[in-house]
């Protein structure tokens, strides 16, 4: 009787084991609109600082550091002609792609967990929520409309914590650009 029990605890143990060490990815998205396939090709993009969800904190930099961060990676992957980090009136005859986003919630990081999973996929980091709208300028209409979360990367402080969530957000841009060629 004895080793029954121990068996049953150690097939028990291996489940929540797996559980916490599989469990969620470090990022996730979803989709309240998804892009359609008809859309033009944009050579100019612009990216206001996001505002700020006033129901729950948030960390006072991620509205301005998430869209300067994607914009920096954008810059290097040479999908827009021109990158402008603000919302401009100025009218042009080219197509304008606008990223209106929110950040919408903040999970801080729990040291026990990060410590029971032994840092593996960043179990027990902070995580961060925004939601992004892509705009075009000249019509007004909303091209895609997206939640994203991700978990901070190491070392868990500074522009370290919007990594994932930017590189969400750079993959819905970079898609958009790729539907239009």
């Amino acid at each position: 009787m004895f080793s029954y029990r121990v068996k049953n605890y150690s097939h028990l143990s291996l489940i929540v084991i797996f559980l916490i060490l599989i469990g969620c990815s470090p990022a996730k998205t979803v989709f309240y609109k998804t892009p359609d396939i008809k859309i033009a090709n944009y050579q100019i993009i612009e990216i206001p600082n996001f505002n700020k969800n006033d129901k729950e904190w948030v960390p006072y930099d991620s509205a301005s550091l998430i869209p300067d961060m994607v914009a920096e990676k954008l810059r290097t992957s040479n999908h827009f002609n021109e990158i402008i980090r603000s919302e401009s009136n100025i009218a042009s005859r080219e197509r304008v792609l606008l990223v209106k986003g929110t950040v919408t919630g903040y999970k801080p990081g729990c040291k026990f967990c990060e410590f029971l999973a032994g840092r593996i996929n960043d179990k027990g980091k902070s995580s961060v929520s925004v939601r992004v709208k892509l705009i075009d300028k000249t019509t007004g209409d909303v091209l895609a409309d997206a939640e994203m979360e991700g978990r901070a990367k190491n070392p868990g402080t500074g522009s370290s914590r919007y990594t994932r969530v930017v590189d969400e957000i750079v993959k819905l841009i970079s898609n958009v650009s790729k539907e239009s060629s």
